[in-house]
């Protein structure tokens, strides 16, 4: 194996011979304390998935070997784990935001979670009864707010609010057929 020199900004890095990649590419102690306290910062705010913490940290000009051996380290630590994290994520949507099934995948696969994950959470947290009431909650809001409006504009309006916020249409045609139900016991 030929000397290989690797530059950082910290000054980090050395020439090694005969050494493998991990031992010639090791950072040193300082970049790593820097780069975790980044990832510890990050992680506060709010459960993070692992795609995020990579980015983050490599966004912040951190080496790739030196993400790697952070994000190692977070996630023998249990600070790092995309099935908590897409299960948390799925439970915060559905409840706070009545968002449906698509919706939740959408933001899932935006935020670098696999779609082995994904599908997982969604078959064992969201269920098609816990998706109807989702989007019968959702039009019942919505619906207040059209009441003024005739009957084919608000199902029209309807229908694409509840597809906004990720649901089916085979959910949102059953949401619909109890709209003008659900219109008629606002009145």
């Amino acid at each position: 194996m030929r000397n290989v020199e690797l530059k950082q900004s910290s000054g980090c890095g050395r020439e090694l011979a005969g050494e493998s990649e991990r031992e010639a590419f090791a950072p040193c102690d300082k970049e790593l304390a820097r780069a975790r306290n980044a990832a510890y910062r990050f992680l506060t705010y709010r459960p993070r998935s692992s795609a995020e913490v990579e980015e983050r940290l490599l966004e912040k000009g951190f080496t790739d070997v030196v993400v790697r051996t952070v994000f190692t380290d977070l996630v023998r630590l249990g600070y790092i784990n995309d099935h908590e994290f897409a299960r948390q994520w799925a439970a915060a949507r559905i409840r706070l935001q009545g968002f449906g099934r698509r919706r939740i995948e959408r933001e899932l696969r935006a935020k670098g979670i696999g779609r082995e994950i994904i599908a997982e959470t969604l078959a064992n947290f969201v269920s098609e009864d816990t998706e109807r009431k989702a989007a019968r909650e959702a039009a019942q809001k919505k619906l207040k707010t059209l009441q003024s409006v005739d009957r084919e504009s608000r199902r029209r309006r309807l229908a694409g609010f509840l597809e906004r916020k990720g649901f089916s249409y085979d959910v949102i045609r059953v949401v619909l057929t109890d709209a003008d139900e659900i219109q008629s016991t606002l009145l």
